[in-house]
């Protein structure tokens, strides 16, 4: 028996139906990573496919572009377009809107993790050195200079002084070299009164250097003015030396630093003639018996002026160059010493070729 007429297109129809059913399963199944838009209803599929011909025949589905579902590798890995499944985020964007910091990781070859936060204030440390406030005043003088060392030397200008100031004839003939004996004065009297030992003028001894230093406050010049404006202060160094306080002099402060009252040039002055003298005249272990006193007393100032142009004021006092030369010198002069007391001629010579090594080595990098 013959269907009804309108039983051509039901076929077509049906198929069309199943194969809408089989894509919206399709998308339930596989989900757009956080797309949200409804699948289309059956309806607006219907009315977007192309109207039939007049012959019968079977409906298809317009061609959907769809992303493709987790296929399974060999390893039984779900993979998405030949990609490991768990490499793709499950929300993208929640992932990107996540704004916490990551904690640094360390980088190969470094065992610590890089971290930008900076230290508080308080747990900041600095490398820098901190620089000696003291002029001075720890140092072991007693050990470097024994005051009856430094006594004698400060006897000996005293005894040049009252030399070069008899007459305004004897003042010209050696104006040019007192000043690095006042300078090397001023320099011994504040040394004393650092020292831990005593001497008959120490409390009198911040007069002593302000008076010597009077001598290099201004160049010396040639001439009776001259002479006459030193006279003054050279007789008040005489009679602090002889035990009093001359009146009538300016106060001064308790210490100083002794940069403040000889300069390095004068100083540097006095210890070259401290060391030719001993190379002129303790070239044998017999002149080293016969000078010992005197090698004694001009080893301990060179080492007293090795000390004294590392202290603060000079430039050098945190200078490691510098010290590098300096130190070495001072403990030199302290083992001729030694020697000198002995008798031993060839430790007495070592020390000597320190010190001219010292010397030569420094004058090449600083001597201007």
């Amino acid at each position: 028996m013959n269907k009804p007429s309108w039983h051509w297109y039901r076929k077509p129809i049906r198929s069309f139906s199943h194969a809408t059913g089989a894509l919206l399963t399709l998308f339930l199944f596989t989900g757009c990573g956080g797309n949200d838009t409804p699948a289309p209803a059956p309806a607006q599929q219907q009315a977007q496919t192309p109207a039939p011909a007049a012959t019968p025949q079977v409906a298809q589905s317009t061609p959907t572009e769809t992303k493709s579902a987790p296929a399974q590798a060999n390893d039984g890995q779900k993979m998405i377009d030949g990609i490991p499944y768990d490499v793709w985020f499950d929300n993208p964007l929640a992932v990107a809107g996540d704004n916490q910091s990551v904690q640094p990781v360390a980088l190969p070859g470094n065992n610590v993790a890089a971290n930008t936060t900076p230290a508080p204030a308080g747990e900041m440390k600095t490398d820098t050195a901190q620089a000696s406030a003291g002029g001075g005043s720890g140092t072991d003088w007693k050990t470097i200079i024994p005051m009856p060392i430094l006594e004698s030397q400060v006897k000996d200008i005293r005894n040049r002084l009252t030399k070069n100031m008899q007459s305004v004839g004897t003042y010209n003939t050696s104006y040019l070299e007192i000043p690095t004996f006042t300078a090397t004065l001023a320099a011994l009297a504040e040394v004393a009164n650092q020292h831990s030992e005593d001497v008959g003028w120490k409390k009198n001894a911040k007069y002593l250097r302000e008076l010597a230093a009077a001598f290099t406050a201004e160049p010396l010049m040639r001439g009776a003015k001259s002479y006459r404006a030193m006279q003054v202060p050279y007789e008040q160094i005489i009679v602090i030396l002889n035990g009093s306080a001359p009146a009538g002099l300016p106060e001064a402060d308790d210490k100083k630093p002794i940069a403040e009252v000889a300069s390095m040039g004068d100083l540097m002055k006095r210890a070259d003639i401290a060391y030719k003298w001993l190379k002129s005249n303790v070239g044998s272990a017999d002149a080293l018996k016969a000078e010992k006193e005197k090698v004694i007393e001009e080893a301990h100032l060179l080492a007293a002026i090795s000390k004294i142009i590392t202290l603060e004021g000079y430039g050098y006092f945190d200078d490691k160059g510098f010290l590098g030369h300096a130190n070495p010198m001072q403990e030199a002069c302290l083992k001729m010493v030694e020697a000198a007391k002995n008798d031993n001629f060839q430790e007495f010579d070592q020390g000597m070729s320190r010190v001219y090594k010292s010397c030569t080595e420094c004058h090449s990098e600083y001597k201007e």
